[in-house]
C-alpha cells in the first residue's frame, strides 16, 4: 500500500518537486500562447497584458506629408526621414485585410498612387508609386503582442510636397 506523500522507489522528493515545478511552468507558458476560442490575430481583442503603444512625438508626426493621417489605421510610434526616404512605424489591432486598405487610403491621400497589394495569412505588403517611379511600400506583420500588427512604411521623402518624377524636365530659353 502506498501512503499519501510517499515517494516512488528510486526517486527523491527533490526530483518530484522539480518535475512538478516544470509542469506548472509549462502550463503557464501554454496558457499564455493559446488564443482561446477567438482568433486574436484576425481582429479579436488584444492581449490584456500588452501595454498600449507609445505615440510618436508631435515633432516626428509633423514629418508626415500633408494629407497623410494614420488616425484610422492605428498608433504611429515613430517617424523619421533618412537618405531621401520617409519611414513610419505604427501598431494596430485591426484585421489584416482591413488595415491594408486603410494604409492605402492614408498614403494615397498624400498624393501617392496605389501600386498593388500582396496579402498572406500572417503578413501583407502595400506598394505605392508616384509618376513612373516605385515610391515605396508598407509591410504589415505580426506585432509583439497577441492581436497586434506592426506596420513599417517606407516612402520616397516628399518634404517639399511635390510629386517626384522619373526625370526633371527643363525648358531651354533661346
Amino acid at each position: 500500500m502506498v501512503e499519501h506523500g510517499s515517494v516512488r522507489p528510486g526517486s527523491s522528493p527533490r526530483s518530484w518537486a522539480l518535475v512538478t515545478a516544470a509542469a506548472a511552468a509549462l502550463s503557464v507558458v501554454l496558457a499564455g500562447c493559446s488564443g482561446g476560442s477567438e482568433d486574436k490575430a484576425e481582429g479579436g481583442k488584444a492581449d490584456a497584458a500588452c501595454p498600449a503603444p507609445s505615440p510618436a512625438p508631435a515633432a516626428e508626426t509633423a514629418l508626415m506629408p500633408a494629407g497623410m493621417s494614420f488616425d484610422k489605421v492605428g498608433t504611429v510610434t515613430h517617424v523619421a526621414t533618412t537618405a531621401g526616404h520617409l519611414k513610419v512605424q505604427a501598431v494596430t489591432t485591426k484585421p489584416l485585410d482591413e488595415v491594408t486598405v486603410l494604409i492605402q487610403d492614408a498614403v494615397t491621400a498624400a498624393g501617392y498612387r496605389p501600386g498593388g497589394m500582396d496579402s498572406e495569412e500572417d503578413e501583407a505588403e502595400v506598394f505605392f508609386t508616384t509618376g513612373s517611379l516605385a515610391a515605396g511600400q508598407a509591410r504589415v506583420r505580426r506585432g509583439g503582442c497577441a492581436g497586434q500588427w506592426a506596420i513599417d512604411l517606407d516612402l520616397i521623402d516628399r518634404v517639399d510636397g511635390s510629386t517626384p518624377t522619373a526625370s526633371a524636365s527643363t525648358t531651354a530659353t533661346p
